[in-house]
């Protein structure tokens, strides 16, 4: 009765108006590559153009949705980020994404329903985590206005923690080559696509060294796999980041670094800053290690662009272009790497020539 009475009450207009938002762009399945950033001009003759997601159109121009808001593809306008009675009452949960403890032992994640559109529902796995779940949700949703940057749709702060994201059917990027292997997919299996994914890791390292958050660092990266995993890839193959339970903030000017984690670590994955300095003369203690920065994120730029690279034609060429800006990228002393903008510069004009097929100079 109580839910019946409320529906009563919901003014006729605002319930037009969440009609009109919601199925307006209810018809669209392309995603618009034509707007900022990633995407090109919207073209002259498109009085009404289809915005991305996160977009509304606003004098027959794609503009980025208000923070607080979001959108899907095709909608003319946002609507509010869904809040705890708007997930209880509208998120139905269909299956478990992923196996429970594997890669990500801090969330429960779902795929879900809101309105008959895809979703992504994630919880607090245990009041163990609780702490964990509470900093990826902050950075979430303080990272959000960023197209490198999972979508967020809703989020709650009640007695279980809950979020709501958009939905990526590629899934992570641990998963590239087994995705691109696919026949329908074959044709996006090029030199050009993976290394546009380099690029988008790169910028993705950029955008979180140079946050409105702070200088964030992804601490949640020990090994290929577990790094990889916390990508997203588009519709469009474009990555984004998804999990940032782990992002601590650096602030080197007021003699703040950090640890990833209390445990000892091990490999060369890691950058060399990471590993216990004393090996076995000394067991390892958590309180005599010392911090780091940001530039363990430089390190391991080369073994990611190897694993997105796969072994497609002249992708070769382009690992031997790259040689001297990963070999520095591989300095022991951590002050002799280069920044993640200075990485990135050399990836762009990379780039060009792959897009040329090799026929400009670097």
């Amino acid at each position: 009765m109580a839910t019946n009475l409320r529906v009563y009450l919901t003014p006729i207009p605002l319930l037009l108006l969440t009609y009109y938002l919601l199925f307006s762009g209810k018809k669209a399945t392309k995603r618009n590559i034509g707007h900022k950033g990633r995407y090109n001009g919207l073209g002259n003759n498109d009085r009404n153009p289809e915005c991305p997601a996160n977009f509304h159109v606003v004098d027959g121009s794609c503009v980025r949705c208000p923070r607080g808001e979001f959108s899907f593809q095709g909608w003319i306008a946002c609507l509010q980020w869904l809040d705890c009675a708007s997930i209880a009452l509208d998120v139905r949960i269909r299956r478990r994404i992923g196996i429970p403890g594997h890669l990500n032992a801090v969330k429960e994640v779902y795929l879900a329903d809101w309105h008959g559109y895809d979703v992504v529902y994630s919880r607090c796995a245990s009041d163990a985590y609780y702490d964990d779940c509470l900093h990826g949700m902050k950075m979430v949703e303080g990272l959000q206005g960023s197209e490198f940057v999972v979508q967020l749709i809703g989020i709650c702060y009640g007695e279980s923690l809950e979020m709501v994201t958009g939905y990526y059917k590629h899934g992570s990027a641990e998963r590239l080559n087994e995705l691109l292997e696919k026949p329908v997919l074959s044709e996006f299996n090029t030199l050009e696509t993976r290394f546009q994914l380099c690029i988008d890791y790169v910028q993705i390292l950029q955008f979180l060294h140079n946050s409105p958050l702070g200088v964030r660092v992804m601490c949640d990266s020990n090994d290929i796999t577990k790094t990889l995993s916390q990508y997203l890839v588009t519709d469009d193959f474009h990555l984004v980041v998804n999990d940032l339970d782990a992002l601590p903030e650096v602030r080197v000017e007021e003699g703040k670094l950090i640890k990833c984690g209390h445990r000892q670590l091990f490999g060369d994955f890691v950058a060399p800053e990471q590993l216990w300095p004393f090996g076995d003369s000394r067991p390892f203690n958590d309180e005599e290690m010392p911090p780091y920065d940001e530039r363990i994120d430089i390190w391991r730029i080369p073994n990611v662009v190897d694993k997105l690279l796969g072994r497609v034609q002249n992708s070769n060429k382009v690992r031997r272009l790259l040689l001297g800006i990963h070999e520095s990228c591989k300095q022991e002393d951590p002050d002799e790497r280069p920044t993640v903008g200075e990485v990135l510069e050399m990836f762009i004009r990379v780039q060009k020539l792959v897009k040329s097929g090799f026929k400009v100079d670097l």
